[in-house]
């Protein structure tokens, strides 16, 4: 696997990670309970699928964000899938057909081999969906710079773990 297809997967998991934390942290404020974070209680979990799941279900965002959100979900799922893929195109096996409605949501120059097309993409989805959790559930975002040392310390939604985990893929 080149070095393109590593960073794409794991940016994409970096920002699963803070989509996550915001996701916790924002329908712990709703519910005004503690269960829905990642704490020791053991009675009721939440998985990165439920928390997302209960967003889409949510009246916060338009449908198309949420046809966003749910492509980001299974992509993120297909890569967890996938890891031993060679390409980020091998990668994307769902029957939904979410490399097809990445293209469609963001086209990219007829020239561009479609690997480059779909790395494109997937960093415009990664952005966008960023931007969305970060407006819905009023926590800052975190922005990539070009460097790829992106984190803002002062960001409250990451959790340590989550910063740490971060440096280590992206070293």
């Amino acid at each position: 696997m080149e070095n393109l297809e590593v960073k794409i997967r794991n940016e994409f998991f970096v920002s699963a990670l803070f989509v996550e934390s915001s996701l916790s942290t924002f329908l712990s404020e709703k519910h005004n309970i503690n269960s829905f974070n990642d704490s020791d209680n053991t009675e009721f979990k939440l998985g990165f699928d439920q928390k997302m799941e209960l967003l889409l279900d949510s009246n916060i965002l338009s449908i198309i964000d949420k046809s966003k959100l749910s492509v980001y979900r299974e992509i993120r799922n297909e890569f967890l899938l996938n890891k031993n893929a060679c390409t980020i195109e091998e990668c994307f096996t769902s029957p939904n057909s979410n490399d097809d409605f990445l293209l469609i949501l963001y086209p990219q120059s007829e020239y561009l081999p479609r690997e480059e097309k779909l790395t494109n993409a997937c960093y415009q989805l990664i952005g966008e969906v960023s931007q969305l959790v970060s407006t819905a559930t009023n926590k800052t975002e975190v922005k990539m710079k070009k460097n790829r040392s992106f984190f803002n310390l002062n960001t409250s939604a990451f959790s340590r773990m989550a910063i740490f985990v971060s440096f280590l893929f992206l070293r």
